[in-house]
């Protein structure tokens, strides 16, 4: 049997690599307003990876935003996502996000 197909029969029985997503709020502040930001990254992974900063919809960094920066950090990135209103505010009310969005563009 050749060398390359005994390496990808090894490498196939092996199974897949067990990647353990971490996530965790990354508190952080600026101008006395405190953020909380949503941290994931695969500790499996002990190498250096590019970093990804996710910006929330209007909404707020709801659970949306969470489950993409998740889905990037399962591809091998470190990604941040940030949070654009302070406090971890998130809404469903359109007016609500359109005050907290001008809030944000008039800083």
């Amino acid at each position: 049997m050749p060398l390359v197909a005994i390496i990808i029969l090894g490498l196939l029985a092996a199974g897949p690599v067990s990647a353990k997503v971490v996530t965790e709020e990354l508190v952080y502040s600026h101008d006395h307003t405190t953020l909380k930001g949503y941290l994931a990254y695969d500790d499996a992974l002990p190498e250096r990876r590019p970093g990804v900063m996710v910006v929330h919809e209007w909404w707020g960094l709801n659970d949306f935003a969470r489950q993409q920066t998740v889905k990037l950090a399962e591809g091998g990135f470190v990604a941040l996502a940030v949070d654009m209103y302070g406090d971890g505010k998130v809404t469903r009310d359109p007016e609500e996000a359109r005050r907290l969005a001008a809030h944000v563009r008039s800083t």
